[in-house]
């Protein structure tokens, strides 16, 4: 729910906000207090007055603030939220765990502490200043509010941006207030004026008060000068600037430097250390700048008594003094503080052309923050790398680490800038071979395996290549290839070069040779080898290609082991498996489409495609919108599914050969749906007429040959139809003892040759499979081959069987073509019209997965332990959750617990 409106007076304003604060406290519920308006305007007093108030109703208070020297420190402002105040929300020890933390991870760790701690009492977040928050602490916000929803937690941020407004108000089922402040009223100033002064104030009091414009800091500045000087009225400014100015000018020289150098750090500092800095500031010296007005003093640390001011001073300041004082305090913070982020933030305001100090320092800076925050790593790196000249005798240098961080945070477009422009100045071969040996990860993890190969087939012609370089380029070259050839012809080249690599004894050449033996395998069908490969990895890259592992075990029909892998890989957050978390939450969706829990599959794709946009990629967002496009469709969700492919086609801008064959495989199988036969086949033939020699490993997986096979039959397309049989049967041929492969080939065989004992045998196999949707299928075409030859009785068993697994699954589209089928030969069944839609609202509009996530949030478990014991991604947790909430119109954990207690036959599952 929003509650948006600007809001004149200071009390209603507040009203609002601590109506919020009661709520959270009555019932539970999550909400979100978006404080905005001018610098000055008062948005920090009223944060401050929510903060009280809400200690007094036993509230645990965190809050910081948001900084602007330290957007270069990833996260900074949310992680500092879990140690503020007097009763820290964790250890110091937990605190100092935190490190540097990918963001995915940081988020699920921040989320667990602040899970925690709301079982304990409500929470106040409250984070102010965000305009200035850096790009992974507004990931972390993005993550975390969703996260916790239904929990004793209020938000209460600051802004002067309302940009901020559109996304908080669009998460679902925490209550949302934004409090727009607007400047005071004429009648607002003269009763700030008549309290501070002692009576009415004067006309010429109330012209200064007017030049304000009704900004409530601006205003006090200006009562308090009145009131300084005795009510001499003629030596208050009427400009807020000119005040500040005059306050400079009064100071001690050395006391003005200190001022000036506090506003270019942008933070507070200790006074320790701008002794430090400035060793002529003595104590009374200090004394001085605190009586000026300007400043305050905390707990041994000088801080400016409003960012106006900060920034007013800052813009008295010459800019040969601003960049002085930069670097003067990044020389401080790396020698004494040992600071290099901070440090780096100094040398980026005041970094010049030449500057060889500076460029080192923010190619470090880059560096360490690659994994962290790829966006600003790689702004860091290319400012560094601008800063010097070619002429430089480190240019060189400094360039190729700017290129391995460009290349590692997959900007593709900054990195072929650089490599281009380091390329135009080198001559040795060995030299850009390096350079092209970085730059083809940037273009495999781009899609863009077009100009790949072309770089690559570019520099291998060159003599003089270090043998080491050319086994590189080689497996490069090779992996591209398996995007671009047929299968069998990738594999050999794949194969090639990891002999090359091997021969060379270089393990990056060995490592990018095994990935693309093992894409390329993938790309045939021959899952065995693939996922030997890819475990051939495993000691070169630690737990890199899980995800890839735990795919080829899906295919090979092991989904035990395949959820033992993703089950350890969600308990080890500390080990190397956190940089593939978006390929693992991948292969958990897979896992939950295959085992027929469609609700959770729908549930982790959304979960990925919004993991994917606030992280800005698209690899792994585009896969889940054809999952979710797939889950749609057994829905049928026609229309939802449409859309979706579509978007899907728009997310990318990889080559094409990136793109296939996922979304004409879609399209193809919407236009089928639709009755579009035509249409579907002339989009999935050229599918089918490569396939077996396929660039991607889509249509080995089981399932799609029956689809195939489906399409070509019903659009009287025998050739179309045989074309599926022989997939089939070439993916049984190569995965021999795979029941899901060996069951379908022979379904389609029996179905193609109208033979009934084949068919039978067929379901016979697939009643063994892991997956439901295969043993479906076994059985719906063995019931329909049944009625064909006259035994009905036989035929309504099977067809039952069908039915009864498409429903459990909730394959809408595929339960009621049965469905159709049996009633055609004249049977009738109680449950068909007790499978009626379900209600809207309502326990009874909880599908099977909703309300097992609702049992055990309510019966105490956070969405971590709920995710671990129900073997899903805690993604997908909260997006059952959301449901939850939406359909028995609820807003807190609490009153879930509440209607699942007082729901008639419903227990609670037991904790653990």
């Amino acid at each position: 729910m929003v509650e948006s409106r600007p809001l004149r007076g200071r009390s209603e304003q507040l009203g609002l906000a601590l109506s919020a604060v009661r709520r959270v406290r009555a019932i539970g519920a999550s909400g979100v207090v978006l404080v905005t308006g001018a610098p000055g305007i008062g948005k920090t007093a009223v944060l401050t007055e929510i903060c009280r108030q809400a200690a007094v109703q036993r509230f645990r208070v965190a809050r910081t603030k948001c900084d602007e020297i330290e957007q270069v420190s990833p996260g900074a402002p949310v992680i500092a939220v879990l140690r503020s105040g007097r009763d820290p929300l964790i250890s110091a020890d937990d605190y100092e765990h935190l490190g540097q933390i990918e963001p995915l991870v940081l988020a699920d760790r921040i989320a667990t502490y602040l899970e925690k701690a709301a079982a304990g009492g409500p929470l106040v977040i409250a984070i102010d200043d965000l305009h200035w928050a850096d790009r992974v602490s507004l990931f972390l916000l993005r993550s975390l509010i969703p996260r916790l929803i239904g929990l004793p937690v209020l938000w209460v941020l600051t802004s002067r941006d309302r940009r901020l407004k559109s996304e908080l108000e669009s998460v679902d089922h925490v209550r949302f207030h934004h409090l727009l402040l607007t400047p005071l009223t004429a009648p607002d100033l003269a009763a700030m004026a008549h309290d501070r002064l002692g009576g009415v104030p004067s006309r010429h009091t109330q012209q200064l008060l007017a030049a304000s414009d009704g900004n409530p800091f601006l205003a006090v500045q200006i009562i308090d000068g009145i009131a300084r000087t005795a009510g001499r009225e003629d030596a208050v400014p009427a400009e807020f600037t000119a005040a500040i100015h005059r306050r400079l000018s009064e100071l001690d020289p050395t006391v003005r430097w200190a001022v000036e150098l506090l506003a270019v750090a942008g933070r507070t500092l200790p006074i320790d250390d701008l002794v430090l800095l400035q060793p002529e500031l003595t104590p009374e010296l200090v004394g001085d700048a605190i009586l000026s007005g300007l400043v305050a003093e905390t707990s041994g640390t000088l801080s400016f008594r409003h960012d106006l001011i900060r920034e007013t001073v800052s813009a008295t300041i010459a800019g040969r003094t601003v960049r002085g004082l930069h670097l003067r305090i990044a020389d401080h913070l790396l020698r004494v503080a040992g600071q290099e982020l901070l440090a780096a933030s100094h040398v980026k305001a005041a970094t010049i052309p030449g500057d060889l100090g500076s460029a080192l320092i923010l190619t470090s800076a880059a560096e360490q923050l690659t994994s962290i925050s790829p966006d600003d790593a790689s702004e860091l790196a290319m400012l560094a790398f601008g800063t010097l000249r070619p002429s430089h005798d480190r240019w060189f240098e400094i360039g190729q680490r700017c290129l391995a961080v460009l290349a590692r945070t997959q900007h593709v477009a900054e990195t072929l800038t650089v490599a281009d422009q380091l390329l135009a100045r080198a001559d040795e071969a060995e030299v850009i071979g390096q350079v092209e040996t970085v730059t083809a990860r940037a273009l495999w993890l781009g899609g863009q395996v077009a100009e790949l190969t072309e770089r690559c087939d570019r520099v291998l012609r060159l003599p003089g290549l270090a043998p080491a370089i050319a086994a590189r380029l080689t497996a490069a070259r090779a992996l591209a290839q398996t995007r671009m050839i047929p299968g069998a012809q990738a594999a050999d080249g794949a194969r090639m070069a990891l002999a090359t690599a091997q021969a060379a004894g270089d393990q990056e050449a060995i490592t990018l040779a095994l990935q693309a033996c093992g894409e390329a395998a993938k790309n045939e069908g021959r899952h065995r080898a693939s996922l030997g490969y890819f475990r051939d990895l495993r000691p070169l890259l630690g737990t890199s290609y899980l995800a890839e592992e735990i795919i080829a075990l899906q295919l090979l029909d092991r989904y035990e082991h395949a959820q033992t892998l993703l089950d350890q890989a969600r308990k080890d957050s500390e080990s190397a498996v956190e940089g593939a978390l978006p390929a693992l939450a991948y292969a958990q969706v897979w896992q939950d489409f295959n085992l027929g829990r469609l609700d959770d599959a729908g549930a982790g794709a959304l979960g990925l495609i919004e993991l994917g946009r606030q992280l800005g990629t698209s690899v792994h967002a585009l896969e889940a919108m054809m999952i979710h496009a797939a889950v749609q469709l057994a829905r049928g969700e026609y229309e939802a599914a449409d859309r979706q492919v579509e978007a899907a086609a728009r997310l990318t801008d990889a080559d094409e050969n990136i793109r296939e064959p996922a979304v004409p495989l879609m399209r193809g199988w919407l236009a089928a749906t639709r009755g579009d036969l035509d249409r579907a086949t002339a989009i999935l033939r050229p599918l089918l007429d490569t396939a077996a020699e396929s660039r991607t490993f889509w249509p080995w997986w089981p399932g799609w040959t029956a689809v195939f096979y489906e399409i070509g039959t019903a659009a009287g397309e025998p050739k179309f139809a045989r074309q599926a049989v022989d997939l089939a049967e070439l993916g049984a041929e190569r995965n021999p003892g795979v029941i899901s492969f060996e069951g379908l080939a022979l379904n389609l065989r029996g179905r193609a040759e109208d033979d009934l004992a084949l068919v039978a045998r067929s379901a016979e196999v697939l009643a063994s499979s892991p997956r439901p949707a295969l043993l479906a299928v076994g059985a719906a075409s063995y019931g329909r081959a049944l009625l064909a030859a006259g035994d009905r009785d036989a035929g309504m068993v099977q067809l039952d069987r069908a039915w009864d697994v498409y429903h459990a699954m909730g394959s809408l589209d595929s339960r009621n073509g049965v469905e159709a089928t049996m009633r055609r030969a004249g049977a009738r069944r109680t449950k068909w019209d007790q499978s009626t839609a379900r209600p809207a609202t309502g326990w009874e509009a909880l599908t099977d997965a909703e309300q097992r996530v609702a049992k055990l949030i309510a019966a105490g478990h956070t969405n971590k332990s709920a995710a671990s014991t129900l073997g899903i991604s805690i993604n997908t947790v909260g997006t059952h959750l959301r449901a939850v909430f939406a359909k028995l119109g609820i807003q807190s954990r609490v009153q879930l617990a509440n209607t699942l207690n007082a729901h008639p036959g419903e227990t609670r599952e037991p904790d653990g």
